[in-house]
């Protein structure tokens, strides 16, 4: 029999994982506050470099990244709050 072969005989169906949710949680949280930070890292950059353009396109653009994080991050952790309140 080829090595191939036996590699999908192994495989099972339905596998879950060990990880817990409380640590799924942590992690997205943990995210989003570095996001924080650099937001207001971005913001007073943009405050500080005056009218340079190119600058201010590049702090801009950091701004709207950080701020996807930010508030995409608030998603997943109503959601999993919610299951961890479930599961106890």
């Amino acid at each position: 029999m080829s090595p191939c072969g036996d590699n999908r005989k192994r495989k099972t169906k339905g596998k879950r994982s060990n990880i817990d949710l409380t640590a799924i949680l942590t992690f997205i949280k943990l995210i989003q506050a570095i996001g924080c930070g650099m937001l207001g890292i971005s913001i007073l950059g943009l405050i500080l470099v005056g009218k340079n353009p190119s600058a201010q396109v590049l702090y801009v653009m950091v701004i709207v990244v950080n701020l996807i994080i930010v508030f995409g991050g608030l998603v997943p952790i109503r959601f999993l709050a919610n299951k961890v309140s479930d599961q106890k």
